[in-house]
């Protein structure tokens, strides 16, 4: 991922931005979001999977369980990291996760997190495949 143009090092290629784009996330936007820095950007960006995918997978057991209540807090909390970093991809179905549950309406809960986890998987792995940390030497 790491790319040199005249003496300068760019940590975030196109490519990535492209696919991120893909999973609702505008990494330049997200980059200007962080004083446009991209270290600082990457940083919480692997930050937040490290943190994230324990609520993931607490979420999947209160889906799986229809434990509203709980599926309630466990959305809560990961709508609040992702709207941090801008992937909207999970944002957005928490969020409406969140709404529903409030309001009483159970009967998208289950597509929504569907939608959810779909993004997140897919954001993961493309995380994954770009972490420089992670390529052969």
């Amino acid at each position: 991922m790491v790319k040199y143009t005249l003496g300068v090092i760019i940590l975030i290629s196109k490519e990535f931005c492209d696919e991120m784009l893909k999973v609702g996330m505008n990494v330049p936007e997200m980059v200007e979001h962080f004083m446009d820095n991209e270290e600082m950007f990457l940083k919480y960006l692997y930050k937040f999977f490290e943190s994230a995918n324990s609520v993931v997978l607490e979420l999947t057991s209160d889906a799986e369980k229809e434990d509203y209540q709980n599926m309630l807090f466990t959305a809560h909390s990961l709508k609040g990291l992702a709207g941090n970093i801008g992937l909207n991809g999970v944002f957005l179905p928490a969020k409406k996760i969140v709404d529903d549950i409030r309001a009483g309406d159970l009967s998208e809960c289950g597509s929504d997190f569907q939608k959810l986890q779909k993004m997140y998987y897919q954001a993961a792995e493309i995380v994954r495949r770009y972490d420089p940390a992670k390529a052969a030497p």
